[in-house]
């Protein structure tokens, strides 16, 4: 039975281990967020405004993209929520092109009513639009594929003689 030795494995290794580690948990966490939000509770709402804000690159005012805020209000046990955050409708705060943000806002008109999914242990979280991000599931995968050889090439420091190359100089 090989022997693992932790003090073999580089500074640099351990920095890559619990950095990617740190990112498929907070990754896996926000997946699983979006993913549990299609089956939360829902709770009828009124739609009081709708408005698109525009913004710009920062390394280029001629690149613009727009996000949608709605402002809401729901019940749930009696007891009013009320919304305004851009991360209210899909809960992230993605960029859209104009006609996207415009088609959003023109399926939230004012006096509209809703239903809002909200989360049981905590009701003021809460969305419109359940949605699941494939930029997060992509991330989740990124990170993880990365993660991988960091722990191979860990296993490799630990098991290796003091004197190998992949100890000597990884």
């Amino acid at each position: 039975m090989k022997r693992f030795k932790l003090s073999q494995v580089s500074n640099l290794m351990w920095f890559m281990f619990i950095m990617f580690s740190f990112a498929v948990g907070l990754a896996t966490y926000v997946v699983h967020q979006f993913h549990a939000s299609f089956n939360w509770p829902t709770a009828k709402g009124m739609v009081v405004n709708s408005w698109i804000i525009e913004r710009y690159h920062e390394r280029s005012s001629a690149d613009s993209h727009y996000e949608v805020a709605i402002e809401y209000f729901y019940a749930v046990d009696g007891k009013i929520y009320h919304k305004s955050n851009k991360t209210d409708i899909t809960g992230a705060i993605p960029g859209y092109s104009i006609e996207e943000a415009e088609a959003l806002v023109a399926e939230f008109p004012s006096d509209k009513k809703i239903l809002v999914h909200y989360k049981p242990s905590n009701p003021d979280t809460a969305v419109i639009k359940p949605t699941m991000h494939l930029f997060m599931i992509v991330m989740l995968v990124v990170f993880s594929l990365v993660l991988i050889p960091v722990c191979y090439v860990m296993y490799l420091q630990m098991t290796s003689a003091a004197d190998s190359f992949i100890v000597r100089n990884v």
